[in-house]
């Protein structure tokens, strides 16, 4: 067992001076009180484990031990009191660890003697002071240190024990000690003077004495137990006081055993003082920072580790790799100070480190340009706060290539380089959709980082031709564009090898555009594209409105865009451009407009001409008039606006006999080839010799059609001919959503106010609301077929749209009855029933039917009421049925709602699901 106790305090409160016992016990000694000299041991308050053990010894083995060891007897019965109520039983062989946090709370003061704490005051909760760790904590057991090497230098004292073989003629193991008077007695041999000698001098003094008293024998000697040696820690130590560690132990181990330092304590001139006098000054720094141990001595019996108040300290921070407050001695420079910190990161910017600085009472700033040698060699001053900063993103020396390339990033610049110096080929530099007629280069200049836009055609500047094989600048960006604007013509149009592109490729890619956004979206405010112009109201006028063109409600959602469409790459170039004027005080945006594949806003390049723009908006479409195009120009003169319109041949542009240079705010119009119209659309179904769909002319009528389609068949019912139009669904979805509207405000007006006279909940008209809405619109028109087959039609014939569709359904001999009857259901055509023996078969009506609104509807749409108003007092006659009609009967809208609307609504739902019954049953 190994005892050991630190601090004694006594029951009454007063402090025992601080001495360190060890005493290695054998169960076997106990009896005989024989004392085993440690090897080493650590300082540490002992556990109540520990002092429990020592309490369980006889009285007079605890009295001996105490005065062996020079400690008061008294305090014997104090040892543990304190502890034994607040602390929880700790196994002799578990380490037992302390947090300094905890104990620096008690330490004393903080304060230090000069002003650098209270410089650090607001440093302190993120950088440390250096090296204290390495020494914090205290530790975990009593036992001592075993199977440590004896240093040669090592010198025998008292109570050191040897172990000495002799073999030869005869084998002996001696384990012998020290005397007092420093002789080492070896049995048959004699007593040897050892002390005072090093260890390797003590090996062959004895080798050298056994070869001369003895015949034919051989020695083999080894240190066994090494002696305990007292030594003082004072100065700003954790605990200083009084501490017995091996006879080889450095001021390193010293330290560690005494738990580190104080708050306040330098590591820098740690003094190691014996007889009176200075042995060595030890600067942990150069054992922490170089791993030079050369200072950390040896110590003996009775040496002094003094540590004095910590000096000068230096905080560095930011990009180094150990920021912390550093302590710094005599005439340190910058360069130290990096070294200290582990040298700088390699992102670090040397070129301008802040150093907060406190000189004669106040507080300054400098900027140190630390990559000039003569500024590292400058001393450093106490209180010194230095910051190294990471540098700039801003890449120089290069340009950047972004969009649809094979290999986008930064490629190093070289003076005189230009395009094609990137671009070699077209083939294997590019992607497959890549526009090879527009591509722009963007760069800043001057102070005000003002952008230049340069276009060039990217197939004429891979091939070298020097107008558009542009010299580069350093920091230019490189703009390649994709043909196309959404991903779905990206997909539509290439193949699927290029949609299939290598997940590292298309990564390297979406970084380099993001690289690219984000240089130029910097420092923007406004997430649309808009600029601050004088309007009448004062406001941000959008882009698009500039050139009096409000923004297109079809325009194509961000979602659908293609990753290098010209309106996703040319945003954050917009957005920078959006506040910059021409010198002509205009915006410098263009506006193309007409036959070009993508009309829209451009930003108005170096460079301009009318033929680079048409070029900009992905050329012309086969309807473009070439004989004549028209900029129009807005002309500032004296704060006021004119505006010129200027007519061109565009032919003589798109070949290059002539051009027109542009200016901000210029608007090109590229005119449409008279009666030039898309391919219409006309689709026939049903009972026609040759449906399908047909490709007819401007103005072609709806029988010439069908003269070209061979006519009908001969089961082909043409008064039930369903002849519908997109125009005309278009302008039902619109009533439709109006009438919607109407209803949802009278609704709610009524909600409110509670008139109306509706017994119906709010939540139920919405749902009727919610069924209107629900219903398609057919786009019918009503059409006589017959009539106007054999030209009897007084309205004429039927001129043809786009996308018309007509519907002649097979010969019907059936009636169709619908809405508020019992049954609601189809019968045979019958000649001498009437609309009243049809309802009657249907089992008559509801009690909400309407029935005086009955009405039919005719095979081909029309509608007709049953009974025909002859008089002012009566009604007579019915209408006739023929085959293929409907007949409905009506909901009685006054019966659960008062508003005026409702007639209407019913009247849209009941003729619209007519008019799909008629379709479907084709």
């Amino acid at each position: 067992m190994q005892v050991k106790f630190g601090y004694l305090v006594g029951a009454a409160g007063k402090t025992i001076a601080a001495v360190g016992i060890t005493a290695a016990l054998t169960l076997g000694a106990f009896g005989s009180g024989l004392l085993l000299p440690s090897s080493a041991y650590a300082q540490a308050t002992p556990s109540q484990a520990q002092i429990e053990q020592l309490r369980a010894l006889p009285r007079e083995q605890q009295e001996q031990l105490a005065r062996q060891f020079g400690v008061d007897t008294e305090a014997l019965q104090y040892l543990g009191q304190d502890e034994r109520d607040t602390q929880e039983p700790v196994p002799d062989d578990e380490p037992v660890t302390q947090d300094r946090s905890t104990q620096q709370g008690q330490a004393r003061g903080t304060l230090l003697p000069n002003e650098v704490e209270a410089q650090f005051d607001s440093l302190e909760s993120k950088l440390e002071h250096f090296g204290y760790d390495m020494f914090a904590g205290e530790p975990s057991t009593f036992a001592p240190v075993t199977g440590t090497p004896v240093p040669s230098s090592y010198i025998i004292g008292i109570g050191d024990m040897v172990r000495v073989q002799l073999f030869g003629q005869r084998t002996v193991y001696h384990y012998l000690a020290v005397n007092r008077e420093g002789y080492l007695i070896i049995p048959d041999v004699g007593q040897v003077q050892v002390a005072g000698l090093t260890y390797s001098s003590m090996q062959e003094l004895i080798k050298h004495t056994v070869e001369e008293r003895t015949i034919g024998q051989q020695v083999a000697v080894s240190m066994g137990a090494t002696r305990s040696i007292q030594v003082y820690i004072v100065g700003e130590s954790h605990k200083p006081g009084a501490y017995t560690v091996s006879s080889f132990a450095t001021v390193s181990q010293a330290l560690h055993v005494s738990g580190g330092f104080s708050d306040i304590a330098s590591l820098r001139d740690v003094q190691l003082v014996r007889g009176g006098e200075v042995v060595t000054n030890f600067d942990l720094y150069d054992l922490l920072i170089k791993g030079d141990s050369s200072a950390d001595r040896i110590l003996q019996n009775g040496d002094v580790i003094f540590i004095p108040p910590r000096g000068n300290t230096v905080a560095v921070e930011g990009e180094v790799n150990r920021p912390a407050i550093y302590e710094i001695k005599g005439d340190e420079t910058f360069a130290d100070l990096l070294e200290f910190a582990g040298g700088a990161k390699p992102d670090a910017y040397m070129g301008d480190v802040t150093v907060r600085r406190v000189s004669e009472g106040r507080r300054s700033v400098r900027n140190l340009d630390l990559s000039d040698e003569s500024t590292l060699q400058a001393d450093v001053q106490g209180g010194d706060h230095i910051v190294l900063r990471t540098t700039p993103e801003t890449v120089d020396d290069a340009v950047m290539l972004v969009g649809a390339v094979n290999r986008p990033g930064r490629y190093e610049w070289q003076p005189g380089m230009r395009i094609s110096d990137m671009l070699k080929s077209s083939r294997h530099d590019l992607l497959e959709y890549a526009d090879l007629s527009y591509g722009l280069v963007v760069r800043e200049e001057g102070t005000r980082r003002r952008l230049q836009v340069w276009q060039f055609d990217v197939a004429n500047a891979i091939e070298g031709k020097a107008e558009d094989d542009l010299e580069l600048n350093e920091r230019d960006y490189v703009l390649i564009f994709s043909r196309y604007q959404t991903e779905e013509e990206e997909r539509q149009n290439i193949s699927d090898l290029s949609l299939t592109q290598d997940e590292r490729r298309r990564a390297e890619r979406r970084r380099s555009l993001d690289a690219y956004r984000q240089a130029y979206i910097e420092g923007m405010t406004q997430v649309n594209a808009t600029v601050n112009t004088e309007s009448s109201n004062g406001g941000e006028v959008p882009i698009r409105e500039l050139f009096g063109t409000p923004d297109d409600d079809d325009a194509i959602s961000p979602e659908e865009l293609a990753e290098y469409s010209r309106d996703r790459m040319l945003e954050p170039l917009m957005q920078r451009l959006q506040r910059q004027r021409t010198e002509r005080g205009n915006t410098p945006f263009v506006y193309v407009a007409g036959e070009v594949n993508h009309p829209g806003v451009y930003p108005l390049v170096q460079n301009a001409t009318a033929r680079r723009l048409v070029a900009a908006a992905g050329g012309l479409r086969d309807s473009a008039y070439l004989q004549r195009a028209e900029i129009t120009r807005i002309n500032l003169d004296a704060g006021e606006a004119e505006t010129e319109y200027k007519a061109f041949d565009l032919m003589d542009v798109i070949l290059g006999n002539r051009d027109i240079e542009l200016q901000g705010r210029d608007r090109l119009n590229v005119l449409s080839i008279p009666e030039w119209q898309n391919t219409y659309e006309v689709t026939l179904r049903g009972e026609v010799r040759f449906p399908g769909t047909y490709a007819i002319r401007r103005g072609e009528d709806l029988s010439a059609l069908i003269e070209r389609a061979g006519g009908f068949t001969d089961f082909a019912f043409l008064e039930g001919a369903v002849f519908t139009r997109e125009e005309l669904r278009e302008q039902e979805r619109r009533r439709m959503t109006m009438l919607a509207e109407e209803l949802q405000r009278e609704i709610a007006s009524n909600s409110i106010t509670g008139t109306g006279g509706s017994n119906q909940s709010y939540d139920q008209m919405r749902t009727l609301l919610a069924d209107l809405m629900s219903v398609e619109p057919v786009g019918r028109l009503i059409v006589d077929l017959p009539r106007i087959l054999n030209g009897q039609s007084q309205a004429g014939d039927i001129q043809l749209k786009d996308g018309d569709v007509l519907h002649v359904p097979s010969r019907m001999d059936s009636i169709s009855i619908m809405g508020e009857v019992q049954m609601a259901t189809s019968y045979r055509f019958d000649r001498d029933l009437t609309v009243t023996d049809y309802i009657n078969m249907s089992g008559g009506t509801k009690q909400k039917a309407d029935t005086d609104r009955i009405y039919v509807v005719r095979a081909n749409g029309a509608l007709e009421p049953h009974r025909q108003r002859r008089g002012w007092f009566s009604t007579s006659g019915s209408a006739q049925l023929r085959p293929g009609d409907a007949i409905v009967v009506p909901l009685d809208t006054t019966y659960t709602e008062n508003l005026e609307l409702w007639s209407q609504v019913t009247g849209i739902i009941y003729n619209s699901a007519v008019a799909l019954a008629a379709i479907n049953g084709i």
